[in-house]
């Protein structure tokens, strides 16, 4: 069987994350919290480069047929030999790991290295939150850094904790200051906000 790879874009790929939220229409919060619990609970690095998914697909497959690795024994193998896990270096010089994957289809497991080179270290419910921002300014413009309408987002739609402060260059704050460059071609002319969320 040819071998194929497993990528969570929700939780390892920034940009198509993104690019998807643009595409999302006024009233769809439903599914955004569908699509945002595939991010999980726990910790993750998050890959803000960019490579398309089809492109680290490729790249990786690649190095594994370079390497003589075309099938899922061989595969298992190569993984077993490094305690389960491999890295390796993409054309953008970015780290990424590779496990077994669950899926039938798809052995080849993939998510960026811890503190890879264009990746950030990111917890769950600060991703949720950063995604979730982004798409209300996207719909109804705002500034995201106002704590009353970020714990109107975390509340109502994400149904997390309010915050008492946004720190500058930390957490939430630090995340979405990396992701606002990302997400400038996607932007559209904001409505005005449906305050019934």
């Amino acid at each position: 069987m040819t071998l194929q790879t497993s990528l969570n874009c929700w939780k390892h790929h920034a940009r198509w994350v993104l690019q998807t939220l643009a595409n999302f229409q006024q009233g769809e919060q439903t599914e955004l919290l569908a699509a945002l619990q595939k991010i999980g609970n726990s910790q993750m690095d998050l890959y803000l480069g960019e490579l398309t998914p089809a492109l680290i697909d490729h790249q990786v497959l690649t190095q594994l047929q370079q390497r003589g690795i075309e099938t899922e024994a061989e595969y298992a193998a190569w993984l077993a030999s490094n305690d389960h896990y491999q890295l390796l270096t993409l054309s953008d010089s970015s780290a990424w790991v590779l496990r077994w994957g669950d899926g039938m289809d798809q052995r080849v497991h993939l998510h960026p290295a811890r503190y890879s080179p264009l990746s950030v270290r990111v917890r769950a419910p600060v991703l949720r939150s950063a995604y979730a921002l982004l798409l209300w300014q996207h719909w109804h413009g705002g500034d995201l850094h106002n704590i009353s309408l970020v714990n109107q987002v975390r509340t109502t739609w994400l149904q997390l904790s309010p915050i008492a402060k946004l720190p500058p260059n930390d957490g939430l704050s630090g995340l979405l200051a990396r992701l606002q460059p990302l997400n400038v071609p996607y932007l559209r002319q904001p409505t005005s906000p449906n305050l019934d969320l």
